[in-house]
């Protein structure tokens, strides 16, 4: 009988313990779920919107060797290697502007993507009636500082064949886009996150995030403008030569600015927009 008593008393004692535990559980904060990453790959395009077509369109084509293709009234592909200039004729802008951005998501999914966004509170926007996507293999969002993002298939465009170039000098790909915007961290976590990109580079100023071999160089604004801009795109050239390229440049009127390691010259191209052209070794990720 006594043990019947000390048992039970044992037993309530087990059970408000156990009442007591659960509740300080249910009183814990949540812990945030950890969010899905895309695999952020390459630097697929950029978007340029300016005045003169055809002046954008020859200008990379008979100085720097880029490849024609998909050219319509409205826009055109000019293509060093992998990645491509997607250029769009806006007689209305006054300056040239690279609008957006595209990265390459592999495997792509179009529902993983939306659902990596829908995490993240971001909005994703399709272009249903778009003749260069109709399979639907690209999607649009905009990054926390306000920037249009376009994530996209590896095969969202078709690479022209290679075709014999008369060029001075030729571009083989995206060395790095210099991104602007008023909080560089917020930008470089964004990218961090969202595409599991590397960082590199970071001095509390700016620092670089990784998509393959090329890179964006997120940095704060220097002029405090609150809206995020492109403010050049660097291209890697073959077969590099400081001298050769700087001739090249001032041999067509381009003014031509050394970086001090020679690996780099910073000019405009004939709509007045800053270019940067770069040798292979300029930056490796570290």
């Amino acid at each position: 009988m006594v043990n019947d008593r000390r048992e039970a008393q044992v037993s309530r004692r087990q059970l408000l313990k156990g009442l007591a535990m659960s509740a300080a559980v249910l009183h814990l904060p949540r812990l945030e779920a950890a969010k899905s990453s895309l695999k952020g790959t390459a630097i697929n395009h950029v978007s340029y919107e300016s005045a003169d077509y055809n002046k954008t369109r020859d200008f990379y084509v008979s100085l720097l060797g880029f490849q024609v293709s998909e050219e319509d009234d409205r826009q055109l592909y000019l293509w060093a290697g992998d990645a491509l200039i997607s250029a769009k004729n806006t007689p209305a802008v006054h300056a040239p502007i690279i609008d957006h951005v595209g990265f390459t998501v592999e495997p792509w999914n179009l529902n993983s993507v939306e659902a990596a966004l829908r995490e993240r509170g971001l909005t994703m926007r399709v272009s249903r009636n778009d003749p260069h996507d109709t399979q639907l293999k690209s999607a649009f969002t905009r990054d926390l500082n306000g920037y249009q993002v376009q994530l996209g298939a590896r095969d969202l465009e078709t690479k022209p064949g290679p075709v014999a170039s008369r060029a001075p000098l030729k571009a083989v790909g995206i060395n790095h886009i210099s991104y602007q915007c008023p909080d560089y961290k917020k930008a470089r976590d964004f990218y961090a996150d969202l595409f599991g990109a590397p960082v590199s580079n970071d001095d509390g100023k700016q620092a670089y995030v990784w998509f393959g071999d090329a890179f964006v160089v997120v940095r704060n604004s220097a002029d405090g403008n609150p809206k995020p801009v492109i403010d050049h795109v660097a291209w890697t050239l073959a077969d590099w030569d400081k001298d050769r390229v700087s001739a090249e440049l001032k041999r067509h009127g381009l003014d031509a600015r050394v970086d001090a390691t020679g690996r780099s010259i910073v000019t405009t191209d004939l709509n007045g927009y800053t270019l940067e052209l770069c040798s292979k070794d300029f930056e490796k990720r570290s």
